[in-house]
């Protein structure tokens, strides 16, 4: 394991996790808006950084690999949708319930798995899913309250992995192309639906700048996770997927969100299960290791 290669993803998961301070200073824009111009920025910035690279030729095959596509196109959509509900979410002061949805992102992962990839299901691994689903329930039940901001998220950006798993493409690359194949969408919401003093004429200097440093904080992430990955431990990285929502519950409570008893409930079963979840990881990680190696398949 490097240490440079530690520092780069552990960057990584903190710009992730503290993102909702950022986008609080946008706060005064319109959602969708700034969400077009979040993927106008993102595909600025990813195809700038690609170019200084020399890597257009790699961005301009994957357009013409017709097999990557059929995944990268609809991944792209789903991206689109996470980012929407984030952002929403963020603006209308619900952070906490974001940042739920990011817990319970590796529960719905591992169903995904089970269910479409056939994969194995411990007795623990059952557990840790049962503790999850009774969580959003008591919640739903008890509190009158369904979690749907965190059931989206964590389902949407869930399947998302999924589709992204068929195809194996460094994450800038993919970052790219996605963001290109919705900036169409986004621009002509910006030229129909946000001209004049209703649009980019109200913004000030400031907001521009912001706006572009929109595309800056979702391209850099990823190219730090994608110089960092590959020389850390998969368990480090397991483990490391649950800073971001942890960050961002920080970030909630320094905007003033507080653990009503709903988001609490659910928030202590889902890290229960977590808790759970990571045990049988780690249980099978040591029981692959004392398998010798003629006796793995």
């Amino acid at each position: 394991m490097k240490k440079k290669s530690l520092l780069l993803v552990l960057a990584c998961y903190f710009i992730w996790g503290f993102q909702p301070l950022y986008w609080v200073l946008l706060e005064h824009v319109e959602s969708y808006f700034l969400m077009a111009a979040r993927v106008l920025s993102g595909a600025l910035v990813s195809v700038i950084f690609l170019a200084v690279q020399g890597r257009l030729a790699e961005l301009s095959a994957l357009f013409r690999n017709k097999s990557a596509m059929k995944y990268l196109a609809p991944a792209a959509f789903l991206l689109l949708a996470d980012w929407a509900v984030f952002l929403i979410a963020v603006q209308n002061g619900r952070v906490l319930d974001t940042s739920l949805g990011y817990f319970m992102g590796p529960l719905v992962v591992f169903l995904l798995s089970v269910f479409l990839f056939k994969e194995k299901c411990s007795p623990l691994k059952v557990v840790a899913i049962a503790l999850s689903v009774l969580g959003v329930a008591i919640s739903a039940v008890k509190y009158g309250r369904f979690p749907v901001v965190s059931l989206v998220l964590a389902l949407d950006f869930s399947i998302y992995g999924a589709v992204k798993k068929y195809v194996h493409i460094e994450p800038v690359l993919s970052i790219a192309a996605e963001t290109i194949i919705m900036s169409p969408l986004a621009l002509l919401y910006i030229l129909f639906f946000r001209t004049g003093a209703n649009g980019v004429a109200a913004l000030t200097g400031v907001d521009l700048l912001l706006l572009l440093g929109a595309g800056v904080i979702t391209v850099v992430p990823m190219m730090l996770y994608s110089h960092g990955v590959n020389d850390l431990p998969l368990m480090m990285m397991g483990f490391f997927q649950y800073l971001s929502p942890t960050l961002s519950m920080v970030c909630g409570f320094l905007m003033g969100e507080s653990l009503s008893p709903d988001r609490l409930i659910s928030f202590i079963f889902i890290w229960a299960a977590l808790v759970i979840f990571s045990l049988a990881i780690i249980r099978e990680e040591r029981h692959r290791k004392n398998i010798p190696p003629a006796c793995q398949h």
